[in-house]
């Protein structure tokens, strides 16, 4: 009886420590130091703020007057906007488990085409795109072998590729600036996957609004 009890208590010994054996290798992963990864946005940053189409000198003398001829330009046409979404692409290096920087360009582009209402012919067409280098750093707060959680911060400069003018008041036109501050701060992010993965982020900022998504390769 005694050697019966000594030898359930030994496998059980024996089953505890496998599963904590199993346990422990899924929880924990091999650190890969490089990533590359492609994500995109459904609502990119600069266009939910609003583009600034303004740029082009207007047809009238003064922002402010209303005349005959504004009236009927404004219901003889009408204005469509496009938009070519967010995307970036960007390298990631692991310095721990924990911590990652992320050097990544984003492009974004929007038009605003102006149709005539009698035949729908396209009547003129201005663009406001942009480009933007990005430094991000990364924080990993859960790390699993298949997924992991994250939050990120980052900051860059937003290059405008658009050649145009714009009024502000009293037919002052001014050249448009080149670059502007571009900012982006992600709450939560997750990763599914191990050297190939799918990620999905929820955020706010320049780059983009809401959320995005993407694919990327660890190694």
């Amino acid at each position: 009886m005694k050697k019966y009890i000594l030898f359930v208590f030994a496998l059980w010994i024996s089953v505890a420590a496998s599963g904590v054996e199993t346990r422990r290798t899924r929880s924990t992963y091999e650190l890969n130091r490089h990533e590359f990864a492609l994500s995109g946005a459904f609502y990119p940053g600069r266009y939910a703020f609003g583009y600034d189409f303004d740029f082009i000198p207007r047809t009238y003398q003064h922002c402010g007057s209303i005349n005959v001829s504004d009236i009927y330009l404004s219901a003889s046409t009408y204005a469509k906007e496009k938009v070519t979404n967010s995307w970036t692409f960007s390298y990631s290096y692991n310095f721990s488990r924990i911590f990652a920087l992320q050097a990544g360009v984003t492009y974004e582009g929007g038009w605003s085409e102006c149709y005539r209402a009698e035949d729908d012919l396209l009547v003129s067409s201005i663009s406001s795109q942009f480009l933007t280098p990005m430094l991000t750093a990364r924080f990993s707060w859960l790390n699993r072998k298949y997924v992991r959680m994250y939050s990120s911060i980052g900051a860059g400069m937003s290059v405008s590729l658009s050649s145009t003018h714009y009024v502000t008041d009293d037919n002052a036109v001014h050249e448009r600036p080149d670059t502007y501050l571009s900012l982006q701060v992600t709450p939560v992010g997750i990763s599914v996957g191990k050297q190939l993965y799918g990620f999905v982020e929820v955020g706010v900022g320049t780059i983009y609004l809401g959320g995005c998504f993407g694919i990327g390769y660890r190694f």
